[in-house]
Order: C-alpha cells, then structure tokens, then sequence
C-alpha cells in the first residue's frame, strides 16, 4: 500500500473509534432517551457534521467528572464562607421558614434546598422594580457611593449612553480606590464595542469575558448581578444597556422585573459572582470580608428568600424544579412571565397538569417579538396548555423581557431564567424565591396591570394561524435546545 492509502486508513480508523466512543458515552450517558435517540440520529445521518455539532452542543457537562470535581471545590469554600450567615439565618427563621410550615411554599422551599443549597436567609430590604429607569438611577446612585468593592456580572454590556454613565462613574471609584470586578459573557455581548471595557481595564478595573472556551460557547452566563460594599445587591432580568431602561430604538418601552436587596441574602449574590470569576480562571478571593454583610443578622422584620442557582455545571436544573413544584403546589394560582416560551417536557407537563386540575395558570409572554424563531416555536406548545384550561396573553405595549412568578398569595418567584430549554438546562440563571404575601400581593397587582396591555390568545387564534404556519412552528420546534 503507498502512503495515501495508509494515512486514509488511519484517519478512517481514528474516526470510527471516535464515532464508537461516542456513540459509547451517549449510551451511558443517563439522559433523556429521546436525546440520546435524536443524537444518534444525527449521527448515523451526518456523521462528521453530527460529531462536531455534539463537541459544541450535546455534551453532558453533568456527567463530567473533572468539572463535578471543581464544582465541589467552589461549593465547598462558598458553604465555609457562608456558614455564619446560613446558620444565623437558620436561627432567625428556620429551614424552611416556621412560618410556612405546612404551606405550599414549604414544598418549594425544600425543593430550592435541595438542588441549589438556597437556604432560606434575610433581606433586610427588598425594592422591586419594574422599570428599568428606576432600577438604573438606584444602581448609579450606589456605585457611586461605593466605599471599598463594587462587583458587576452580566450576560450583556453594550456600548451606549447607559454604559457610558456607568463606565464614568466606575472610573471614578476605581481612582478613589474601590476594588472593581466586572464580568461579562463573551458571546452574549460580542456585537457590541468593548473600548469602554478597555478603558476600565487600563484604569485598574478587573475585566473578565465568561466563557471564551471554544468547546463552551453553548453554554452561557446569563445571569445579571451587583454587588457594592457586600451591603447592597441587584438581580433580576435586566442587562447592562439602554434599552432595558427606556426600550431603546427597537421598542415603545421596555417591560422588566429587577430586585435590590439588603441584608445577608447579598452574601449568597456575591457567592455566585465568586464561583463564576473562579470557573473562568480567576483567583481573586471574592468572598473576602470586604465583599461581603459587615453583620450575619437578619434585621427586624427581615424576609426570607432563597437565592436559587442552576447551569449545565450544576447537579439539578434548579431553577426548573422550583417552577415545577410550585406548579404542582399551588392551592389557587400560577402566574408566570417570560419572553419565551419553549419549555420542556417535565415542565410543559407541570403546567398541563396544574391548569387541568383547577388551578389557574396565566402565561404571559413577549407579544412584541425580538427573536423570530422563538416566538414561532412557543405556538407550537399552546395547544395542550390551552387545552387543559391555562390561559396565555401576549403583552403588546412593549417588549416583555420579566421572568417571575406568583404562586398564590404566598410566594414570588423574580430572576434571569426564561422558561426555554436553554434557560432551564444550559445556562447560568439565578432566581429570588421571596416568601413574602405582601410582595407577592404587590407583585400579582402588577400582573394584572400588565394583562390590561396584553391580547389574550386563545384555541380559536391558534386554529386561524393556518397550516402553513403551524407547520413552520413544529419545524422549528425540532431545534428548541438551541434557541
């Protein structure tokens, strides 16, 4: 044999050790059968475009035992940094609440402790915001007052007037001497200019992409958190850039849902901004006194919440089963916003199950759409929904970016989660279980003004999209896992 037959059959054979293994890794991988059938699928149609696809975007990072290693390496100094404040917590309210003994909510409170480790700690204050004009004045407010750190995480930094006014005044604390630490996701903000984060950079703020890694760019940090001093933290649906202040030049106005707290629950933010900093290769110890409550005690009339944290990295899909079990709980009602719809099957089921059984579920989502694709293929996951007796509305006065839920008159759900699969399995999310009637009443009184912008949508609106169009959304309902 010459030489090109040799190499040819050496790549050949490489390959089909490749394929083998593969096929080896997907069997054993303990995932939903229909994953693994629909990547073997692609596999024996495509090989060589199916193996590429499965390195960027089917590996099971939960199955990883390098990555499970490390991820026990950061839970580990986080619970040794927060044991003071998770204990004091335990002391001021009990795990789960007393008060809530014997409600629905205790349910989602073991649940959230279970799969996220989210004890039950104390906000001293908890201002909801609900437009992002309000939440960007506080926030500047803050970091200017900022006396020693300032840590800032986000999925998108642009390049506009907000982020001009922010940079300005980071640059001012940094010469003043504050630690700063920005994050951002790589992907998520590549099409915006980054010379405002290069002039930070040079100014002595630590700037950080998240997950440049090739082999990683499926997965996202889509978390939005600030922390100043360790006395003051935000979190909630809003990214760093004008529009999710005013809509920009896109929309009328820009629906959002953000959280500034106070109290020990800001120690349990800044862990997650720590553990993110650390899985991108940076050693600054974020956890040290300076970036965290001067006090563990939870002030009088504090509330207890639950900082609930999900990814690919994590054990469960925390954010998910929280979802789940308030559906499955719930006496009266779920009512649930988000941009997007494309959930699951254990999540799609929940919701058909809960709506059929009584309890009134309400999807509002984005009727102003700014990705066509996933607004096309939340059509198709109406039917049985509506079916079971929920109800969906479309909000039409803007685009809708909020992700919460009420459950009841007794539990507020606020965070960065969508209710799609990469929200749900993939991404960094976190959300706020706030175990509070007052907020959740104050919060389901918004609903209700949002409904009043919203058009309901309903069998007969499904039926008048047409075949064609209800075939377009099934089709492109096949790539749910990558909208």
């Amino acid at each position: 044999m010459d030489a090109d037959t040799v190499i040819t059959l050496v790549l050949s054979a490489l390959y089909v050790l490749a394929l083998v293994t593969l096929v080896f890794v997907l069997v054993t991988d303990d995932r939903d059968p229909s994953t693994v059938l629909a990547w073997l699928f692609i596999l024996a149609l495509v090989p060589v475009l199916g193996f590429v696809a499965y390195l960027f975007l089917g590996r099971n990072y939960r199955r990883d035992s390098r990555l499970r290693r490390r991820e026990e390496e950061l839970v580990g100094d986080v619970t040794h940094a927060l044991t003071a404040t998770v204990e004091e917590a335990q002391r001021h309210f009990g795990d789960p609440p007393a008060t809530r003994a014997g409600e629905p909510s205790e349910k989602v409170a073991r649940v959230a402790h279970h799969e996220a480790q989210a004890h039950i700690v104390g906000a001293d204050t908890l201002t909801v915001y609900y437009n992002g004009a309000d939440k960007f004045g506080d926030l500047l407010a803050d970091l200017a007052a900022a006396e020693r750190t300032i840590t800032l995480m986000y999925l998108i930094w642009e390049r506009d007037e907000l982020t001009a006014r922010v940079t300005d005044v980071l640059l001012d604390r940094v010469a003043a001497g504050v630690e700063v630490f920005l994050l951002y996701d790589w992907l998520g903000s590549i099409a915006y200019r980054k010379d405002e984060l290069r002039r930070l950079r040079r100014a002595g703020v630590k700037v950080q992409p998240c997950y440049r890694r090739l082999l990683r760019m499926n997965y996202r940090n889509h978390m939005k958190i600030a922390v100043v001093d360790g006395r003051v933290a935000y979190t909630g649906g809003m990214n760093m850039g004008q529009e999710y202040a005013d809509g920009g030049k896109r929309y009328d106005s820009w629906r959002d849902t953000h959280l500034r707290v106070t109290g020990p629950v800001v120690a349990q933010l800044q862990s997650l901004t720590a553990g993110i900093w650390r899985l991108n290769g940076r050693h600054d110890d974020l956890l040290a006194p300076d970036f965290l409550p001067a006090t563990t005690e939870a002030a009088p009339g504090a509330l207890p919440v639950q900082i609930v944290y999900s990814s690919v990295w994590t054990t469960y899909p925390g954010n998910r089963d929280v979802f789940i079990t308030c559906l499955g709980s719930a006496r009266e009602a779920v009512w649930i916003q988000t941009p997007y719809f494309v959930p699951d099957e254990p999540l799609l089921t929940a919701l058909c199950t809960a709506a059929a059984s009584g309890t009134d579920v309400r999807l509002m989502m984005a009727g102003v759409y700014d990705k066509a694709v996933p607004w096309w293929v939340a059509h198709s996951y109406y039917r049985p929904f509506l079916e079971a007796g929920g109800r969906v509305f479309k909000y039409e006065a803007g685009f809708l970016h909020a992700k919460t839920l009420t459950m009841d008159d007794d539990l507020t759900v606020i965070g960065t989660c969508n209710w799609d699969i990469r929200s749900l399995i993939l991404h960094d999310e976190v959300s706020t279980v706030v175990h509070d009637d007052a907020t959740t009443r104050a919060h389901r009184e918004q609903f209700l003004a949002d409904q009043a912008a919203c058009r309901e949508f309903t069998l007969t609106d499904l039926a008048q999209l047409g075949r064609w169009r209800q075939y377009r959304n099934s089709l492109f309902r096949l790539t749910s896992r990558l909208l």
